[in-house]
């Protein structure tokens, strides 16, 4: 008998001997994808890490910048010595584990290194002298350059943002005379005005009626060289004589021409609009929104010597006047404006430097100096003694004394 072989049987062997390799290369496939997903993943894991590591530099660079202007607008820089550091804030860290370190830069040295301000300094403490070993010109305080550099809470990523910073601008328009006085001036004691730079000295909207016994006015020789405006004026005569340097015009036997009173002009100005024309704004605006500090007459206190030197300062609650502690209030270099948000009955033997701003009567009882320019929206009068001297340079100073702001279109996160 003939055996014959089983045709169906053959291909089944046939289809199982392909089904291993099939499978083992299925496997292979199944492993190379399971290695790629895994990668990916984890560089996906190492990217996501990376960013939250620079949004924490970045977070942290952002909140010194937010520190530095706490810092300038409770006075930072503007009231200590041109040595200043570069690193006069304390490095911090965030509860998040980032830190911070902020620097003050000169907003234009000389000589300027390239590039500036130098982003080294967020790397190497041996480049800070570059960038804060010290502002040139007192002038430039109120308007650094800030670098904040800000660091992951492992340390790997670091942001620098660079920010320029400026003081708001606490001057309209510029005085051009020492003394202006809505009402009348009757000092009974001595009131002398000297302006060493233009032929004009005190202006008022009511008459002059007396500037004391010794009281006068001077005004530069007509011989004498015009003077720089940076330069501080000469110093006057004793008595109403004329010098090299000065003419006197105005005393207790008559007045010159360099005393414009009884300007019916002037005498009827809005208080409010002549508040605006000297500042910019009206005064509830700039009491709250330009100048640096505001207190009452109670703390007066504060102001003594260097305390608010290259400020603005609006003093309120003076139902009973003002009266300044005694001493020097400022400096040419650094001038205040005081705003008096009513009278000023002065007693203590005072100096200020810059402009006063007088929303009621000036009452002398005892000794002010004013280096500078005086606006006083009542009368001036008293018993005491007024000295006021016009310093254009001392006014110029005064023109950018209010809160500290960021620039608009310095910010820099790109070096």
């Amino acid at each position: 008998m003939r055996r014959h072989l089983s045709v169906a049987g053959l291909d089944g062997s046939q289809r199982g001997a392909a089904a291993l390799p099939v499978g083992v290369l299925l496997l292979f496939i199944a492993a190379l994808v399971l290695i790629a997903v895994a990668r990916t993943t984890l560089m996906e894991q190492r990217i996501s890490a990376n960013e939250i590591r620079v949004r924490q530099a970045l977070q942290a660079a952002q909140a010194g910048i937010s520190h530095a202007m706490a810092y300038l607008q409770a006075g930072g820089i503007d009231r200590v010595s041109p040595t200043q550091q570069a690193d006069a804030i304390t490095p911090l860290t965030l509860p998040s584990g980032a830190s911070y370190q902020v620097y003050f830069c000169d907003p234009s040295p000389t000589p300027r290194p390239d590039p500036y301000p130098p982003v080294d300094a967020c790397v190497t403490p041996a480049a800070r002298s570059t960038c804060g070993g010290g502002f040139t010109a007192p002038a430039r305080f109120g308007q650094p350059l800030v670098l904040a550099c800000g660091r992951s809470d492992d340390g790997m990523a670091l942001q620098a943002v660079v920010v320029g910073f400026a003081r708001a601008t606490t001057l309209a328009e510029a005085p051009a005379n020492p003394l202006i006085s809505r009402g009348t001036i009757n000092v009974q004691g001595d009131a002398r005005v000297s302006n060493y730079f233009t032929p004009l000295t005190i202006r008022t909207g009511a008459p002059l009626v007396s500037l004391g016994q010794t009281g006068m006015t001077f005004v530069r020789h007509p011989t004498a060289p015009a003077p720089s405006l940076s330069a501080p004026p000469p110093e006057r005569p004793p008595s109403c004589t004329a010098t090299t340097d000065y003419v006197c015009l105005t005393d207790k036997t008559g007045t010159g021409p360099d005393v414009i009173d009884g300007d019916p002009t002037l005498k009827n100005l809005p208080a409010e609009e002549m508040f605006n024309t000297l500042f910019g704004a009206d005064f509830a605006t700039y009491r709250d929104d330009i100048a640096t500090r505001s207190i009452t007459a109670a703390e007066v206190d504060l102001l003594a010597g260097e305390a608010v030197a290259g400020e603005a300062v609006v003093i309120t609650g003076v139902s009973a006047g003002i009266d300044l502690p005694g001493g020097v209030i400022g400096s040419r270099e650094h001038p205040v404006i005081l705003i008096m948000a009513g009278d000023w009955a002065q007693g203590a033997t005072t100096t200020v430097h810059g402009i006063v701003y007088v929303r009621g009567d000036l009452a002398v009882r005892g000794t002010v100096t004013v280096h500078g320019h005086v606006t006083v929206e009542g009368n001036v009068g008293g018993t005491g003694s007024l000295d006021v001297s016009y310093d254009p340079h001392a006014i110029a100073g005064s023109a950018r004394l209010g809160k500290p702001g960021m620039l608009a279109g310095s910010w820099r996160d790109w070096l």
